[in-house]
């Protein structure tokens, strides 16, 4: 087993937070990724009529879209609150609201947003006034994507089940999409519930997967080892989580209320913006839409999805935005939903690297 200790964890975090060069880099590369990408899609659409369509765009509704964004914000603050109380630790709104953009920005620059998770842990473990242990730092941070996971592994299924026929008028592209992501939500949800009733069942079924000679042939023997080690590791945590937060099950269901409403309202962007260029379209389509998007979008290689977002948000919307306002909607979805985040929390995480090291300075001192 990988010895995975306290101080081994805050060294890895306090490089993966405070190294300003590497966070750079990746804020760099998924702007480039990001940027080309949109210019060789609004390349590709633009006409006179994109041109002509700046005239009759409605900024009210684009000004609203950004008023959901702080909304939603507001939000998922709430939701950390309300997740970091479940476990019998305290935070500040204003702490919490700090860990939502800094940890969205370190997200946002690491591929898979892998960065999310540890960015949180270190927050919650170093930089608010109540600090919270490095063991229950680890469930808070976990838990909370299981949330995301739980609700969308819900909710998904019963809407494409209901639109069904509303949206696969469309492309049989649709079906494949609607009935991979009904499949893989009802895979995620078997997960969830054999990860709280039945761990050691999950942990059996990693460790024979991890002797599997296909697996061995494609990775590197150590490679194997630290990733299952990792997993039962999160695994674990996970069980003693839920354990813990069985106590406190009514700031868990506000917790679950609160991510449904974030996702609810992060819904409402994109239909937003089509007003604001005026475009007639289907909410059920939209809806639909985004939440085969959304499910996909966390698998996505690139730095914080970048490009793969972009080309993946087109394609799924060319089936009823006018050509040429493609290139305009996903220009102004992704800076609302995604670089207007990215800025606030770069803001944010520098304000925190600058106070650390006037702190680290006085230590010496």
């Amino acid at each position: 087993m990988v010895n995975l200790t306290n101080q081994g964890v805050k060294d890895y975090l306090d490089e993966l937070i405070l190294d300003k060069k590497r966070l750079f880099k990746g804020l760099l590369i998924s702007l480039f990724i990001g940027i080309i990408t949109f210019l060789i899609i609004t390349f590709i659409t633009t006409n006179q009529n994109t041109w002509a369509s700046f005239s009759y765009i409605n900024q009210k509704y684009l000004f609203l879209a950004f008023i959901l964004m702080l909304f939603a914000a507001t939000i998922d603050a709430l939701r950390i609150k309300m997740a970091v109380e479940s476990v019998n630790e305290k935070i500040t709104f204003m702490e919490a609201l700090k860990v939502y953009y800094i940890s969205n920005f370190v997200g946002g620059i690491t591929p898979f947003f892998s960065g999310t998770l540890p960015a949180q842990i270190y927050l919650f473990n170093k930089n608010i006034k109540h600090k919270i242990p490095l063991g229950k730092a680890t469930m808070i941070a976990t838990i909370m994507p299981l949330l995301k996971t739980l609700v969308f592994t819900i909710v998904n299924p019963i809407i494409f089940f209901y639109f069904r026929e509303t949206i696969t008028g469309y492309t049989t592209l649709s079906i494949i999409l609607i009935d991979l992501a009904i499949l893989f939500s009802l895979f995620l949800l078997s997960l969830f519930v054999l990860a709280v009733k039945y761990p050691e069942m999950i942990i059996k079924l990693i460790l024979r997967i991890q002797q599997l000679s296909c697996i061995s042939k494609f990775f590197k023997k150590e490679k194997i080892l630290h990733s299952t080690d990792k997993i039962i590791f999160e695994i674990k945590e996970f069980h003693k989580s839920f354990n813990l937060l069985k106590e406190n099950w009514v700031k868990i269901l506000l917790s679950i209320l609160y991510t449904a409403i974030f996702w609810s309202t992060f819904f409402v962007i994109a239909p937003l913006i089509l007003r604001g260029f005026k475009i007639n379209f289907n909410l059920s389509h939209v809806l639909i839409m985004q939440a085969i998007f959304y499910f996909i979008l966390p698998f996505m290689p690139t730095p914080g999805g970048s490009g793969a977002a972009e080309v993946g948000f087109a394609s799924l919307f060319s089936f009823f935005i006018p050509h040429y306002l493609l290139g305009l909607f996903v220009g102004a979805w992704r800076f609302i939903v995604f670089y207007f985040n990215l800025g606030i929390g770069l803001i944010m995480l520098l304000v925190e690297i600058k106070d650390l090291k006037k702190k680290k300075e006085i230590e010496i001192k």
